[in-house]
This record gives structure tokens, C-alpha cells and sequence, in this order.
């Protein structure tokens, strides 16, 4: 039996409002509500929602006032926001009386409450590695560019500068870190590529030479 539900999501009929700048949260991206006996969390995203640090995608979890619920892993709802419809007392009386609600009031979560990697950041893995890259990180169209080009100066160039705001926008990640965890580790295989290119660049340049001068 649900007693109650509200709503969280981008769209502004949403009991609980995520403004416009909450980019990777959907129209409709969850509800809580009570199935009679406790607080219930039901997630309806594409991007998921993580409740306690454990990702929830596409069904219900039960929640306790004071557990840390965060939007696409990104936008925390204050549980200020959720008191205004589900007071701290409502556990604590007669599942069959449902207690009395305030009026209807909408709630907004601020653009204070957004997090995101810095997205010029340069991308050494998707410069040295757009082809393999682009396959690991939703920028599958990256192998079509190397199938068509090869690996060349001018897309790799702009794999570098554009790759990192094309792997978060067009990816699901678990959170700000696990993304900028993975692409470290991906700069760290194009830093070493890289520096081998320029070692066997230097090295043929200098076998050039040498036989010129000879």
C-alpha cells in the first residue's frame, strides 16, 4: 500500500525540482514513497541514482532519514527537502492513521549541489588512443574516424582536447571519481606511447643524419 509519493526529476511539475544545470538527471529520475511501512527510494533513470554509495538503477530500495541519496551520483537531495513531505514522525505513528501532511510545496535542488570533473582537461588517452579509447568510453564513432583517417595528427588533436567532455557526457559513470580515476589511468598508457613515439622519432631523425653526414 503506498500512502504517499513524490517525486524528483528535471521536470517542473517534480514535487522535489532539479534545475536545468542538473544535466544527467532525468524528467522523472526517481520517487519516494511509503509502502506502508517504511520509506521506500525508487529509481526510473537512465543515468541511476546512488543511495549510500550503492548504485540503484531502475528499482526500489528502502531508505532511512539521514542516508545519502545522490542523483546520477551527481546532486544530493537534502533530506530538509524530504521532511517537507515525509516528517521525521511519520514511521512513529499507526500505519492504518496516515498522519498529516503539509501543504504541497515544491522543493529545488541548487546548482550549488552539482558536481563535475573539469571537462577541458586535456586527454592524453584519447589522443595517443582514440580508436581503443573511444570503445571503452561511449565514443564508439572514434573507431569509424581511425577506420577512415588512421591514426593522424588532426583528429588525434581533437580527441585530446574534446575527449574528456565526450567520455562523461556520452557514458554512464559511477561518480565523479571512478571517472577521472579511469581516465587516469588511460592518460597514463598515452603518456608512456607518447614518449615512446618521441623516442624512436628522435632516434630515426638521428639515423637520418648520421647518414646524410656520411
Amino acid at each position: 500500500m503506498t500512502l504517499r509519493e513524490i517525486t524528483i526529476g528535471r521536470s517542473k511539475n517534480s514535487d522535489i525540482y532539479l534545475d536545468d544545470r542538473c544535466v544527467y538527471a532525468g524528467n522523472n529520475h526517481g520517487s519516494i514513497y511509503c509502502d506502508g511501512n517504511q520509506l521506500m527510494y525508487r529509481d526510473n533513470s537512465r543515468n541511476g541514482t546512488m543511495v549510500n554509495n550503492i548504485m540503484v538503477k531502475r528499482r526500489a530500495v528502502p531508505i532511512r532519514h539521514g542516508d545519502t541519496i545522490m542523483i546520477a551520483g551527481l546532486y544530493q537531495v537534502n533530506w530538509n527537502q524530504i521532511d517537507a513531505f515525509f516528517p521525521p514522525t511519520w514511521n512513529a505513528q499507526p500505519m492504518n492513521v496516515p498522519p498529516q501532511m503539509p501543504p504541497p510545496m515544491q522543493q529545488a535542488v541548487g546548482a550549488a549541489q552539482v558536481q563535475t570533473p573539469d571537462l577541458t582537461k586535456w586527454n592524453w588517452g584519447a589522443f595517443m588512443l582514440y580508436p581503443i579509447w573511444g570503445f571503452f568510453n561511449g565514443c564508439w564513432w572514434a573507431f569509424l574516424v581511425a577506420f577512415a583517417f588512421g591514426w593522424t595528427i588532426i583528429p588525434a588533436v581533437i580527441f585530446g582536447v574534446y575527449g574528456t567532455r565526450w567520455a562523461w557526457e556520452n557514458r554512464s559513470w559511477v561518480s565523479v571519481a571512478d571517472f577521472e580515476q579511469t581516465q587516469k589511468s588511460w592518460a597514463t598508457w598515452g603518456i608512456a606511447l607518447f614518449c615512446i613515439s618521441l623516442f624512436f622519432t628522435f632516434f630515426w631523425l638521428f639515423l637520418v643524419l648520421v647518414f646524410a653526414m656520411s
